[in-house]
């Protein structure tokens, strides 16, 4: 989906203010929002059209730090897409065979992805040209490690591991006996409305049998170890956000339909797997963050990064993307913030 929208591009100059059909609203906006307001707007607006030959500074350096990924989330992302490639693959294979099947073609496809990224590392001709940042792989040097290589040998050392327990799981055989016919893929980004607000649904691994959705997602999580030991408290709305998203979404396209989330963790304690029922994410909730993100995209005379403050506590920010930049931009003046209070930065 196009991470640059119209509506954006007109909130970013003075006196056009954001027009309320054009806006999309979905959780990683939430989130980045909620977190700090300030790379946000590195990654919403100072980014716009740093792809472009003549892109300079500060635009061009936000451009590439938005696509740049952590550890973490690419090994992730890298599962998942490997995950859906080896399903569409072993398509014609049924019975038993399909198991053994499933875990080679998983394999095969991870070992491309790692060997793309060994390419890409390689060649950091990235680092001063944006248009070749690739948006799918690793490219966040975070001085965890000296060199690609020894970034590269962790990765596969984990993927190592990971496949290991896979293999001993029986995950491999839950996942081939699902009826082929009953995949929706590849994955897909959609669109649909939540109270007049447009909300964006990042691509699932589902399957639809039994009226039932069941949904897949693989996350590493060796930088967070606790996540896979965090349950949904009934009053939090921010737990699994993007599973409400998706099952509010499952709600209007199936409707009746029992929505199931197969989640897999792998942390430094092994691997970990279990299934979760999401709520669906409530109208007021989206209206709400939504109304604080238009509110301030429309702030007379264009957004800038003199109109946000720093976070107070910079020790939430060593994992930013965004650090670097952030510490040669500009600062509001003393006391001085989006909404005149320092305290709500």
């Amino acid at each position: 989906m196009p991470d640059f929208l119209r509506w954006e591009l007109n909130a970013a100059k003075s006196g056009m203010p954001l027009p309320a059909g054009e806006f999309i609203w979905s959780p990683a906006a939430h989130f980045l929002f909620r977190k700090c307001p300030r790379a946000w707007f590195f990654r919403r607006y100072l980014a716009q059209g740093g792809w472009k030959e003549s892109a300079a500074d500060p635009s061009a350096h936000a451009y590439l730090l938005k696509y740049l990924d952590h550890t973490d989330s690419w090994m992730s992302s890298a599962a998942e897409e490997s995950l859906t490639q080896a399903l569409l693959e072993i398509m014609p294979f049924s019975g038993p065979a399909r198991t053994d099947a499933l875990t080679e073609a998983f394999q095969t496809k991870v070992s491309a992805h790692l060997i793309r990224a060994r390419n890409e590392l390689a060649d950091s001709s990235y680092l001063t040209d944006p248009k070749l940042t690739s948006f799918s792989e690793l490219h966040n040097a975070t001085g965890e490690y000296e060199s690609p290589a020894e970034l590269l040998g962790m990765i596969q050392y984990r993927f190592k591991e990971f496949f290991r327990l896979w293999e001993n799981s029986i995950l491999p055989q839950t996942i081939a006996e699902v009826d082929p016919l009953a995949w929706r893929l590849p994955p897909e980004y959609h669109q649909f409305p939540i109270g007049g607000i447009q909300v964006s649904v990042r691509p699932w691994m589902y399957a639809v049998y039994r009226r039932t959705i069941a949904a897949w997602t693989v996350r590493f999580t060796f930088s967070d170890p606790l996540a896979a030991s965090a349950y949904p408290d009934g009053d939090d709305e921010e737990y699994g956000l993007p599973e409400r998203v998706f099952a509010a979404w499952c709600a209007r396209k199936y409707p009746d339909f029992e929505v199931e989330i197969h989640k897999i963790f792998i942390s430094p304690d092994g691997m970990v797997s279990r299934i979760e029922v999401p709520l669906t994410v409530s109208p007021d909730f989206v209206l709400a963050s939504a109304d604080e993100m238009i509110r301030t995209a429309n702030l007379p005379g264009g957004l800038k990064s003199e109109l946000f403050p720093r976070l107070e506590d910079s020790s939430k920010c060593s994992g930013c993307r965004f650090k670097e930049l952030c510490e040669t931009e500009p600062v509001p003046p003393e006391d001085e913030t989006i909404d005149g209070d320092a305290e709500n930065a």
